[in-house]
Protein backbone atom coordinates (compact mmCIF):
# COMPACT_ATOMS: atom_id res chain seq x y z
CA UNK A 1 0.00 0.00 0.00
CA UNK A 2 1.14 3.54 -0.73
CA UNK A 3 1.39 6.08 2.09
CA UNK A 4 -1.77 7.81 0.83
CA UNK A 5 -3.65 4.50 0.79
CA UNK A 6 -2.45 3.76 4.35
CA UNK A 7 -3.62 7.20 5.49
CA UNK A 8 -7.08 6.76 3.92
CA UNK A 9 -7.45 3.30 5.45
CA UNK A 10 -6.48 4.53 8.92
CA UNK A 11 -8.84 7.49 8.64
CA UNK A 12 -11.71 5.21 7.54
CA UNK A 13 -11.14 2.89 10.51
CA UNK A 14 -11.01 5.83 12.94
CA UNK A 15 -14.36 7.12 11.62
CA UNK A 16 -15.81 3.63 11.90
CA UNK A 17 -14.62 3.52 15.52
CA UNK A 18 -16.58 6.70 16.25
CA UNK A 19 -19.71 5.11 14.76
CA UNK A 20 -19.23 1.91 16.78
CA UNK A 21 -18.77 3.81 20.04
CA UNK A 22 -21.90 5.86 19.31
CA UNK A 23 -23.93 2.67 18.78
CA UNK A 24 -22.53 1.12 21.98
CA UNK A 25 -23.42 4.20 24.01
CA UNK A 26 -27.02 4.18 22.74
CA UNK A 27 -27.44 0.45 23.41
CA UNK A 28 -26.14 0.73 26.97
CA UNK A 29 -28.00 3.92 27.93
CA UNK A 30 -31.39 2.80 26.58
CA UNK A 31 -30.84 -0.72 27.95
CA UNK A 32 -29.97 0.74 31.34
CA UNK A 33 -33.04 3.01 31.40
CA UNK A 34 -35.44 0.26 30.31
CA UNK A 35 -34.04 -2.28 32.79
CA UNK A 36 -33.48 0.21 35.63
CA UNK A 37 -29.82 -0.88 35.74
CA UNK A 38 -27.66 1.88 37.17
CA UNK A 39 -24.49 0.00 36.21
CA UNK A 40 -25.54 -0.39 32.59
CA UNK A 41 -26.58 3.26 32.34
CA UNK A 42 -23.25 4.34 33.86
CA UNK A 43 -21.40 2.13 31.39
CA UNK A 44 -23.32 3.85 28.60
CA UNK A 45 -22.22 7.25 29.85
CA UNK A 46 -18.66 5.89 29.97
CA UNK A 47 -19.04 4.91 26.29
CA UNK A 48 -19.99 8.50 25.50
CA UNK A 49 -16.65 9.54 26.98
CA UNK A 50 -15.00 6.94 24.73
CA UNK A 51 -16.22 8.99 21.78
CA UNK A 52 -13.77 11.70 22.80
CA UNK A 53 -10.94 9.15 22.64
CA UNK A 54 -12.10 8.01 19.19
CA UNK A 55 -12.22 11.60 17.95
CA UNK A 56 -8.70 12.15 19.30
CA UNK A 57 -7.50 9.11 17.35
CA UNK A 58 -9.00 10.51 14.15
CA UNK A 59 -7.50 13.93 14.87
CA UNK A 60 -4.09 12.37 15.52
CA UNK A 61 -4.16 10.45 12.24
CA UNK A 62 -5.16 13.54 10.24
CA UNK A 63 -2.54 15.78 11.89
CA UNK A 64 0.19 13.14 11.53
CA UNK A 65 -0.36 13.17 7.76
CA UNK A 66 0.12 16.94 7.49
CA UNK A 67 3.33 18.53 6.26
CA UNK A 68 4.83 21.55 8.01
CA UNK A 69 8.08 23.46 7.50
CA UNK A 70 8.54 23.65 11.27
CA UNK A 71 8.56 19.84 11.42
CA UNK A 72 10.78 18.64 8.54
CA UNK A 73 10.81 15.06 9.84
CA UNK A 74 7.01 14.97 9.83
CA UNK A 75 4.28 15.01 12.48
CA UNK A 76 4.07 11.23 12.67
CA UNK A 77 4.66 11.13 16.43
CA UNK A 78 1.26 12.73 16.97
CA UNK A 79 -0.06 9.17 16.64
CA UNK A 80 2.13 8.12 19.55
CA UNK A 81 0.92 11.08 21.61
CA UNK A 82 -2.65 9.94 20.94
CA UNK A 83 -1.68 6.42 22.01
CA UNK A 84 -0.23 7.89 25.21
CA UNK A 85 -3.49 9.71 25.95
CA UNK A 86 -5.46 6.53 25.18
CA UNK A 87 -3.33 4.60 27.67
CA UNK A 88 -4.34 6.99 30.44
CA UNK A 89 -7.96 6.72 29.26
CA UNK A 90 -7.69 2.95 29.70
CA UNK A 91 -6.25 3.41 33.20
CA UNK A 92 -9.14 5.74 34.02
CA UNK A 93 -11.65 3.19 32.69
CA UNK A 94 -10.19 0.55 35.02
CA UNK A 95 -10.33 2.97 37.94
CA UNK A 96 -13.96 3.87 37.20
CA UNK A 97 -14.97 0.20 37.04
CA UNK A 98 -13.35 -0.59 40.38
CA UNK A 99 -14.74 2.56 42.03
CA UNK A 100 -18.32 1.98 40.84
CA UNK A 101 -18.38 -1.65 41.94
CA UNK A 102 -16.51 -1.46 45.23
CA UNK A 103 -17.78 1.91 46.43
CA UNK A 104 -20.93 2.59 44.39
CA UNK A 105 -24.55 1.96 45.23
CA UNK A 106 -25.78 -1.65 44.86
CA UNK A 107 -27.78 -2.42 41.72
CA UNK A 108 -31.50 -3.14 41.78
CA UNK A 109 -32.49 -4.79 38.52
CA UNK A 110 -36.15 -4.57 37.49
CA UNK A 111 -35.98 -6.08 34.01
CA UNK A 112 -33.25 -8.71 33.73
CA UNK A 113 -33.92 -9.88 30.11
CA UNK A 114 -33.50 -6.36 28.68
CA UNK A 115 -30.33 -5.76 30.69
CA UNK A 116 -28.81 -9.11 29.64
CA UNK A 117 -29.77 -8.58 25.98
CA UNK A 118 -28.19 -5.09 25.92
CA UNK A 119 -25.02 -6.31 27.61
CA UNK A 120 -24.77 -9.42 25.41
CA UNK A 121 -25.04 -7.27 22.28
CA UNK A 122 -22.35 -4.98 23.68
CA UNK A 123 -20.08 -7.95 24.40
CA UNK A 124 -20.41 -9.29 20.84
CA UNK A 125 -19.81 -5.90 19.19
CA UNK A 126 -16.78 -4.97 21.32
CA UNK A 127 -15.20 -8.42 21.01
CA UNK A 128 -15.49 -8.60 17.22
CA UNK A 129 -14.59 -4.96 16.61
CA UNK A 130 -11.55 -4.90 18.92
CA UNK A 131 -10.13 -8.01 17.24
CA UNK A 132 -10.72 -6.58 13.76
CA UNK A 133 -9.28 -3.14 14.63
CA UNK A 134 -6.23 -4.71 16.25
CA UNK A 135 -5.61 -6.78 13.11
CA UNK A 136 -5.86 -3.67 10.93
CA UNK A 137 -3.64 -1.69 13.33
CA UNK A 138 -0.92 -4.35 12.96
CA UNK A 139 -1.27 -4.34 9.15
CA UNK A 140 -1.05 -0.54 9.01
CA UNK A 141 1.54 -0.30 11.81
CA UNK A 142 -0.63 2.32 13.55
CA UNK A 143 -0.02 2.89 17.28
CA UNK A 144 -3.12 5.08 17.68
CA UNK A 145 -5.41 2.45 16.14
CA UNK A 146 -3.74 -0.21 18.28
CA UNK A 147 -4.42 1.89 21.38
CA UNK A 148 -8.03 2.41 20.27
CA UNK A 149 -8.44 -1.35 19.76
CA UNK A 150 -7.17 -1.96 23.29
CA UNK A 151 -9.54 0.71 24.57
CA UNK A 152 -12.48 -1.05 22.87
CA UNK A 153 -11.26 -4.34 24.35
CA UNK A 154 -11.38 -2.73 27.79
CA UNK A 155 -15.04 -1.93 27.04
CA UNK A 156 -15.53 -5.62 26.24
CA UNK A 157 -14.20 -6.51 29.70
CA UNK A 158 -16.34 -3.78 31.23
CA UNK A 159 -19.43 -5.28 29.61
CA UNK A 160 -18.52 -8.69 31.03
CA UNK A 161 -18.20 -7.16 34.50
CA UNK A 162 -21.60 -5.50 34.17
CA UNK A 163 -23.13 -8.77 32.92
CA UNK A 164 -21.69 -10.81 35.78
CA UNK A 165 -22.66 -8.10 38.23
CA UNK A 166 -26.22 -7.87 36.94
CA UNK A 167 -26.77 -11.62 37.13
CA UNK A 168 -24.97 -11.98 40.46
CA UNK A 169 -26.90 -9.11 42.00
CA UNK A 170 -30.19 -10.45 40.63
CA UNK A 171 -29.47 -13.89 42.13
CA UNK A 172 -28.46 -12.39 45.48
CA UNK A 173 -24.67 -12.91 45.20
CA UNK A 174 -23.09 -9.45 44.90
CA UNK A 175 -19.65 -10.87 45.81
CA UNK A 176 -19.50 -12.42 42.31
CA UNK A 177 -19.33 -8.93 40.85
CA UNK A 178 -16.41 -7.91 43.05
CA UNK A 179 -14.37 -11.00 42.12
CA UNK A 180 -14.99 -10.43 38.42
CA UNK A 181 -13.96 -6.79 38.73
CA UNK A 182 -10.63 -7.69 40.36
CA UNK A 183 -9.73 -9.94 37.42
CA UNK A 184 -10.93 -7.55 34.71
CA UNK A 185 -9.22 -4.48 36.18
CA UNK A 186 -5.93 -6.37 36.13
CA UNK A 187 -6.24 -7.07 32.38
CA UNK A 188 -7.34 -3.51 31.66
CA UNK A 189 -4.32 -2.02 33.45
CA UNK A 190 -2.03 -4.54 31.75
CA UNK A 191 -3.24 -3.41 28.30
CA UNK A 192 -2.88 0.25 29.26
CA UNK A 193 0.65 -0.31 30.56
CA UNK A 194 1.80 -1.96 27.31
CA UNK A 195 0.44 0.94 25.24
CA UNK A 196 2.01 3.48 27.60
CA UNK A 197 5.45 1.86 27.44
CA UNK A 198 5.37 1.53 23.63
CA UNK A 199 4.32 5.18 23.20
CA UNK A 200 7.02 6.48 25.57
CA UNK A 201 9.69 4.42 23.83
CA UNK A 202 8.86 6.00 20.47
CA UNK A 203 8.60 9.52 21.90
CA UNK A 204 12.06 9.05 23.44
CA UNK A 205 13.44 7.73 20.13
CA UNK A 206 14.06 4.16 21.24
CA UNK A 207 15.51 1.91 18.55
CA UNK A 208 13.26 0.14 16.07
CA UNK A 209 12.74 -3.56 16.67
CA UNK A 210 15.61 -6.00 16.16
CA UNK A 211 13.77 -7.88 13.41
CA UNK A 212 13.59 -4.75 11.25
CA UNK A 213 17.27 -3.94 11.82
CA UNK A 214 18.22 -7.52 10.94
CA UNK A 215 16.07 -7.37 7.79
CA UNK A 216 17.87 -4.18 6.75
CA UNK A 217 21.24 -5.84 7.43
CA UNK A 218 20.31 -8.76 5.16
CA UNK A 219 19.38 -6.32 2.39
CA UNK A 220 22.72 -4.52 2.75
CA UNK A 221 24.70 -7.78 2.65
CA UNK A 222 23.42 -8.41 -0.88
CA UNK A 223 24.76 -5.09 -2.19
CA UNK A 224 28.09 -5.47 -4.02
CA UNK A 225 28.85 -1.76 -3.68
CA UNK A 226 29.07 -2.04 0.12
CA UNK A 227 32.52 -2.84 1.48
CA UNK A 228 31.58 -2.83 5.17
CA UNK A 229 28.51 -2.14 7.32
CA UNK A 230 29.67 0.07 10.20
CA UNK A 231 26.34 0.74 11.88
CA UNK A 232 22.57 0.46 11.44
CA UNK A 233 20.25 2.54 13.58
CA UNK A 234 16.57 3.37 13.42
CA UNK A 235 13.73 5.07 15.22
CA UNK A 236 9.95 4.93 15.05
CA UNK A 237 7.61 7.85 14.44
CA UNK A 238 3.93 6.97 14.38
CA UNK A 239 3.39 4.32 11.71
CA UNK A 240 6.75 4.92 10.07
CA UNK A 241 10.42 4.13 10.61
CA UNK A 242 13.53 6.23 9.98
CA UNK A 243 16.82 4.44 9.32
CA UNK A 244 20.39 5.70 9.68
CA UNK A 245 23.17 3.76 7.93
CA UNK A 246 26.95 4.11 8.24
CA UNK A 247 28.63 2.32 5.34
CA UNK A 248 32.00 1.89 3.65
CA UNK A 249 31.40 1.85 -0.11
CA UNK A 250 33.59 0.65 -2.97
CA UNK A 251 33.94 3.97 -4.78
CA UNK A 252 35.78 7.27 -4.40
CA UNK A 253 33.22 9.14 -6.50
CA UNK A 254 30.79 11.22 -4.42
CA UNK A 255 28.31 11.29 -7.29
CA UNK A 256 28.37 7.51 -7.66
CA UNK A 257 28.08 7.01 -3.88
CA UNK A 258 25.16 9.44 -3.72
CA UNK A 259 23.34 7.67 -6.57
CA UNK A 260 23.93 4.33 -4.86
CA UNK A 261 22.54 5.67 -1.55
CA UNK A 262 19.40 6.86 -3.34
CA UNK A 263 18.87 3.50 -5.06
CA UNK A 264 19.56 1.68 -1.78
CA UNK A 265 16.85 3.71 -0.06
CA UNK A 266 14.35 2.73 -2.75
CA UNK A 267 15.25 -0.97 -2.38
CA UNK A 268 14.84 -0.85 1.39
CA UNK A 269 11.48 0.94 1.10
CA UNK A 270 10.30 -1.67 -1.41
CA UNK A 271 11.13 -4.45 1.08
CA UNK A 272 9.94 -2.59 4.20
CA UNK A 273 7.03 -0.29 3.20
CA UNK A 274 6.76 1.40 6.61
CA UNK A 275 10.25 2.93 6.19
CA UNK A 276 9.78 6.66 5.57
CA UNK A 277 13.42 7.72 5.09
CA UNK A 278 16.88 6.20 4.92
CA UNK A 279 19.78 8.51 5.78
CA UNK A 280 23.12 7.07 4.65
CA UNK A 281 26.58 8.15 5.76
CA UNK A 282 29.24 6.66 3.49
CA UNK A 283 33.02 6.64 3.32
Amino acid sequence: MTREEIYKEKKKIAIFSIIVNSILALIKIFGGILSSSAALTADGIHSVSDLAASFSVLTGIVIANKKAKEFPMGLYKVENLVALVSAFAIFFAGYEIAKDVFFGEPMHIKNLPIAVAAIALTVVITFLYSRWEKKKAIELNSPSLMADAEHVKSDFFTALVVLVGVIGQYMGYPIIEKIAVAVVVYFIFHSGWEILVDAIKVLLDASVDKDTLEEVREILKKEDMIKHINDIKGRNAGSFKFLYLDLDVKTDSLKEAHEFAHKLEQRIKAKIPEVEKVITHYE
